[in-house]
């Protein structure tokens, strides 16, 4: 009994460690990253690995969590979007979580692409609404900057740290 509670303490210091890490790296490299008004998105990038690794339940509160977080450090304009678009990321992702063996690797690669631009393609509606219907190429390009910049990093994230590491 003891061994477990301190297995289950090691794993909360880590996720803590997690949290505070890429909580500081949004916030300090994010504004240093950015391209215009396009900036890389490192907490949905975390929401992603803590889903696919520990499931649906863990990924949506950590995603809820982050996301008010992110909301409550004021990096974010609309408050209550973070946590929602995180929230439904990590249902989303924690759902392929033992899909893996099932389907292909190049389809489940695909759907967690797609579940990311799906993500960003909600906040980017809400963040630039004003841009729909006045400017449509300016939204457009802002959700291609946003969705390519993030997927970017995950890409290179995915060479140290790869999604499929547990097939």
């Amino acid at each position: 009994m003891p061994l477990l509670l301190l297995e289950e303490m090691i794993r909360i210091k880590n996720i803590l460690i997690q949290i505070t890490s890429v909580f500081f790296i949004q916030l300090l490299l994010s504004d240093f990253l950015a391209i215009g008004t396009i900036r890389p998105d490192f907490m949905v990038i975390l929401v992603l690995y803590w889903s696919n690794n520990y499931g649906r339940l863990f990924g949506m509160i950590m995603g809820f969590i982050i996301g008010f977080l992110s909301d409550l450090s004021g990096t974010a304009s609309f408050f209550g979007l973070s946590p929602l678009t995180y929230l439904v990321t990590g249902y989303l992702i924690g759902s392929l979580k033992n899909k893996i063996p099932t389907i292909n690797l190049f389809y489940f690669s695909i759907l967690w692409i797609f579940i990311l631009c799906f993500q960003f393609f909600i906040s980017s509606a809400i963040r630039y609404q004003h841009l729909i219907g006045v400017n449509n190429v300016l939204f457009w390009s802002n959700w291609i900057g946003t969705c390519v910049y993030t997927l970017c990093f995950c890409g290179i994230f995915q060479f140290i740290y790869p999604l499929q590491r547990n097939i």
